[in-house]
C-alpha cells in the first residue's frame, strides 16, 4: 500500500461516518417529536385528573397515571368511569 492512499482512506472514512451520523440524527427527529407529544399528553391528562375529576380523589398516583397512559395511548374513547 502506498503512503498516498492512507489519507484518502481516512478522508473517506470520516466522510461516511459523518454522513451516517447526520442521517441517524435526521431519522430520530420524528421519534423525538412523538415522544414529546406523548409526554405532554400524559402530563396534561394527569393534571386534568387531579384538578377536575373529584370522583377520583381516592385514587393513588399510580392509578391516575395508568388511566392517563390509557387515554394518551387511545384506549379510552369516552371518559365514562364507573366507580364502585
Amino acid at each position: 500500500m502506498s503512503p498516498h492512499k492512507n489519507p484518502t482512506i481516512i478522508r473517506y472514512c470520516v466522510i461516511t461516518s459523518t454522513a451516517a451520523i447526520v442521517l441517524i440524527a435526521i431519522a430520530l427527529i420524528p421519534v423525538s417529536r412523538k415522544a414529546s407529544y406523548w409526554n405532554r399528553c400524559l402530563n396534561k391528562t394527569v393534571r386534568w385528573i387531579n384538578e377536575k375529576e373529584k370522583d377520583l380523589k381516592g385514587w393513588d398516583k399510580e392509578a391516575k397515571e395508568s388511566l392517563a397512559v390509557a387515554v394518551c395511548n387511545g384506549a379510552v374513547y369516552e371518559p365514562k368511569l364507573q366507580i364502585k
